[in-house]
């Protein structure tokens, strides 16, 4: 191409092409992020998708442990039902409760003198997770009274001898007369969580 050949006019026209282009170059490289560094390219779309992984990661590792809380929880319904059966019904306590207790005293030749149970008076009287009170009054030997006791204690783990009293008996030295006070929860409540 012959410069010497083109009009003033012309070849101000192609000085201006040429300055508008290399301006349109540049500003184009300045606003598509070229001039900066890589790490900081993409601006707020980037910090979004950073934000978005992090999100989705927590998200999985929430999942992983839900799955385990999940297995722990219906291994503790498990057990929870296990020891339902230890507990008295609400419909049928002083019998569930008589039974249980006639058993271990026959079991370990303990005569049972009374069993009676302990009502709730006050505040608690309304209150269904008050646990349930037997007494228990009983002429025996100690050896017997401890056998008594470990049937008690082993035949039902969630029975609690809350006090035991022991009165020496003048006429009788090889016996003393006891009283026993036994709890049990009210209930055994299972929620089994969301499904």
């Amino acid at each position: 191409m012959n410069w010497s050949v083109f009009t003033r006019r012309q070849k101000q026209m192609v000085l201006v092409t040429i300055i508008m282009a290399v301006l349109l170059i540049v500003l184009m490289v300045h606003f598509l992020g070229l001039t900066k560094p890589a790490s900081e390219r993409g601006g707020a779309a980037k910090q979004e998708i950073l934000d978005l992984q992090g999100k989705i990661e927590n998200a999985r590792n929430l999942l992983i442990r839900e799955a385990g809380v999940n297995k722990d929880l219906k291994e503790v319904v498990q057990r929870l039902e296990a020891l339902s059966v230890h507990v008295p019904s609400l419909s049928d306590r002083y019998a569930w409760t008589y039974e249980y207790v006639s058993r271990c005293a026959t079991q370990s030749q303990v005569v049972l003198d009374n069993l009676e149970e302990i009502l709730v008076t006050g505040d608690a009287a309304g209150n269904p997770d008050k646990p349930y009170e037997i007494s228990i009054s009983t002429r025996c030997g100690y050896n017997r009274l401890v056998e008594f006791l470990r049937r008690l204690e082993t035949g039902n783990p969630l029975l609690k001898i809350k006090q035991i009293t022991i009165d020496a008996m003048p006429d009788s030295p090889e016996a003393s007369q006891v009283r026993i006070i036994m709890q049990w929860p009210a209930s055994i409540k299972i929620e089994r969580g969301a499904k």
